[in-house]
């Protein structure tokens, strides 16, 4: 017998899927998550798929990839348990002491300093950004120098920087979820990239 929380989520998705029913699958699944986590449907108009996203993104779940992402936050809201049964694990590395006395030396942001020195982990692995534009400039960077993560998730917000990094995202041939303008946060990038872990245990070819 379903307890209470799950009979409130199961009807939260219910209203929503009926709100989102013109966007197709498998994306709509992705949105689905955004809006849930926000109550703000006009995050169906924001999130942008690059490049076969979700079917890109569920290959390299299963396939083991970690995922690496720019801040705490993001990191606490993803489930990286489920994450786990495909080998994949979760990783940031803002805190760690290199990465703040890296900040420090060079006066630049540790989201920054963190994808500078930890380029061999962001390599072939999913990257997600939930808060700091410094964090995709920097990767913009690694990217020029032929240091390509597998995937992205832009969803950092601000309103310095963060617009224009997320577009810039776009001019890549990397597959990506982007989540355009200046909206965006850790809630949010967290929602996108377990919708797509959830997808990963689902048959997505189902949807096409």
């Amino acid at each position: 017998m379903a307890g209470e929380g799950e009979k409130i989520e199961q009807e939260s998705f219910e209203q929503i899927e009926k709100r989102l029913s013109h966007i197709p699958l498998p994306e709509r699944d992705v949105v689905k998550r955004v809006v849930h986590a926000t109550a703000d449907f006009s995050f169906a108009r924001s999130v942008f798929f690059h490049r076969d996203a979700v079917r890109e993104a569920v290959k390299a779940i299963r396939d083991g990839c970690d995922v690496i992402t720019d801040v705490k936050m993001v990191a606490c809201g993803i489930n990286a348990p489920r994450l786990a049964k495909y080998g994949g694990e979760m990783k940031c590395f803002i805190s760690s002491p290199e990465v703040i006395e890296e900040a420090k030396k060079l006066g630049i942001t540790r989201a920054r300093a963190s994808v500078r020195l930890h380029r061999g982990e962001i390599e072939g692995n999913i990257f997600v950004v939930g808060n700091a534009p410094t964090a995709l400039f920097e990767l913009f960077e690694l990217i020029e120098a032929g240091v390509k993560p597998r995937f992205i998730v832009a969803a950092c917000v601000g309103f310095v920087g963060a617009a224009e990094a997320k577009e810039r995202v776009l001019k890549y041939d990397i597959p990506a979820i982007v989540v355009r303008g200046k909206r965006g946060g850790s809630n949010i990038a967290a929602a996108i990239t377990n919708a797509l872990i959830l997808l990963a245990d689902s048959d997505i070819t189902s949807h096409s």
